[in-house]
């Protein structure tokens, strides 16, 4: 968890003022996320939020388990609990690899718009842009 919880610092080392409030209490991580636009709703005309709270929560057993992410307020997208803020997490994240697919017509709804979200710096589309120790990783949970 040591490892996590430093990665999670370079990232907002790399990112400042878009990985705040990080802490860590009981195997839990808490954080926001801004200038991550989503869409509450499918509707084109939905309401946009742009800030997120999460929520990360290590098992006793990680990383032989998988770690469990949470987003405060749902938004619309294939792999986020419309009612929980569940959100699968996996290394394998594009929308063809989806897993578990909790709101499916996100999938083909996708809005182009939500494209104006601006990557992390420090994380490419598939590894983690970071030191060779954390990129050889496969597996974000």
């Amino acid at each position: 968890m040591q490892a996590e919880w430093d990665l999670l610092q370079q990232l907002a080392q790399l990112n400042p003022g878009r990985l705040t409030g990080i802490s860590c209490e009981d195997h839990i991580f808490r954080l926001t996320l801004r200038d991550a636009p989503m869409r509450l709703t499918s509707s084109p005309k939905g309401e946009l939020v742009p800030i997120h709270e999460v929520r990360v929560a290590y098992p006793s057993f990680f990383p032989a388990s998988p770690l469990e992410v949470y987003i405060g307020r749902a938004f619309f997208h294939p792999n986020v609990h419309p009612e929980t803020g569940f959100v699968c997490v996996w290394s394998q994240h594009r929308s063809e690899h989806t897993m578990h697919k909790m709101q499916p017509e996100a999938l083909s709804a996708m809005l182009p718009d939500i494209g104006e979200c601006k990557p992390l710096t420090g994380v490419a589309h598939d590894r983690l842009a970071l030191p060779e120790v954390v990129r050889r990783r496969t597996r974000l949970s």
